[in-house]
């Protein structure tokens, strides 16, 4: 987070979140995805609908999950750090939340 761009208010609880509706989200908000809360912030140097995303409250590089953004010309949900897309918001931070390659989930067997 840019301490020169400080937050542009309070954060609020976004829900039933879509690509359609990206237009209209706030530059903070927060919402649950698979019953895990997400702070999403737009960087302050941009207007267009790209957020990063980071856990509630924690602003620390190694809390900071990724950013994504919506595409003007397809209404993907393009994935900067891998390069993904997908076609909604919750499916695209699903994948921010991956474990890194060759980690497993804990009691995962295999």
């Amino acid at each position: 987070m840019n301490p020169h761009c400080p937050l542009s208010g309070s954060p609020s609880l976004g829900t039933g979140l879509s690509s359609s509706d990206a237009l209209t989200w706030s530059d903070t908000f927060i919402t649950t995805i698979d019953t895990v809360a997400v702070e999403c912030i737009r960087p302050c140097d941009t207007d267009r609908r790209t957020w990063s995303i980071y856990s509630p409250g924690s602003y620390r590089p190694e809390d900071y999950l990724g950013t994504l953004h919506a595409r003007d010309t397809d209404d993907l949900w393009y994935v900067q750090a891998t390069g993904e897309h997908h076609a909604s918001f919750a499916d695209a931070v699903r994948t921010l939340r991956r474990p890194p390659n060759g980690l497993r989930e804990p009691g995962q067997t295999g």
